[in-house]
């Protein structure tokens, strides 16, 4: 998205206000139930309720103004900007988490953020993750919109807005707390005050670490290599009842050719297995063609033959 002039008082009002009744649902659902209703284990269910409450909170709400600052604006706001906006909310969303509950105040160094491979994982989907949502509330035409998801979905409803935010906080807080697990894992004090009881125990904690660590290597290197694929994209939603996960068509084919190493490895795995699969069903085929070729025309014959020799040599025996 680009915004090449200061918005108009009165258009600098009206994104005011939709903007506000957007994040308003939004903060409603998240004082809600946040249980994790997906097959998949997420670093928000580390943390004691009023915990994840508190940061999925704090993420809508600096979310908010990072959004209404970028779209009031008068300096243009570009898709190259977007992964530093991206880093610069996650860091901000981090330090203020980490300051309300660690007792002080946090400044986080400036390669903290950069050496995640989480944090790195969100940034190769900046465009779709973060520039999206943000270009569909600006009113843009949709373009960016459209581009991806179209012809599936033709216009941005508020449902699907309010779903591509519910999957961006979602996502930014689960990075913050994979970076609390990683960075900040043996600090006691704050696993007391933050952690889930069951996670006190330094077995129990490292376990689960090894599991969304291992989770998130394989989102990352297997399944978002299929969903490029597959012109599909992942969302984690956030309904009444909970956290929820949902895929939608995307059309992300482009990116694609920007793949290396194991993503790319994922990819040829599969168009080698189709195209197996492919000749293999070719093969069952032709040879079923053939043997049943073979039980109702030869076979049948054969058997023909011999009942007319039969009824030949009860003829003779009379």
């Amino acid at each position: 998205m680009s915004t090449s002039a200061q918005p108009k008082s009165a258009d600098r009002f009206a994104l005011q206000n939709k903007v506000g009744e957007v994040f308003a649902r939004l903060h409603y659902k998240v004082t809600q139930d946040v249980k994790n209703n997906t097959q998949s284990t997420l670093a928000l269910d580390l943390l004691q309720t009023d915990v994840k409450k508190d940061l999925l909170a704090i993420t809508t709400t600096t979310l908010e103004e990072t959004f209404l600052n970028l779209l009031t604006s008068s300096e243009p706001f570009s898709d190259k900007k977007s992964k530093s906006g991206l880093l610069a909310l996650i860091k901000k969303i981090t330090e203020k988490f980490l300051t309300n509950h660690y007792g002080c105040e946090i400044d986080l160094p400036p390669n903290f953020l950069t050496r995640s491979s989480y944090v790195n994982f969100l940034l190769a989907d900046h465009e779709l993750l973060f520039i999206t949502p943000l270009s569909t509330l600006a009113g843009s035409k949709n373009s960016k919109f459209r581009l991806l998801f179209s012809p599936i979905y033709n216009y941005a409803s508020e449902t699907f807005v309010e779903s591509l935010l519910d999957n961006l906080i979602l996502e930014i807080s689960n990075c913050i707390v994979y970076l609390v697990i990683v960075d900040f894992g043996p600090v006691y004090v704050l696993r007391q005050t933050i952690y889930q009881s069951r996670f006190l125990s330094l077995r129990n904690l490292e376990r689960f670490k090894n599991n969304l660590s291992w989770q998130a290597k394989i989102r990352m290197q297997v399944q978002r290599p299929l969903d490029l694929y597959n012109n599909c994209y992942g969302l984690y939603i956030i309904r009444a009842n909970g956290i929820y996960y949902r895929t939608v068509y995307a059309n992300r084919s482009n990116e694609i050719k920007l793949l290396t190493g194991i993503p790319l490895l994922s990819i040829l795995f599969v168009e080698s297995k189709d195209f197996v699969l492919s000749r293999l069903d070719e093969i069952f085929y032709t040879v079923g063609n053939g043997f049943r070729y073979f039980l109702t025309d030869s076979l049948g014959q054969i058997i023909a033959l011999l009942w007319r020799g039969v009824i030949e040599g009860l003829k003779k025996g009379k």
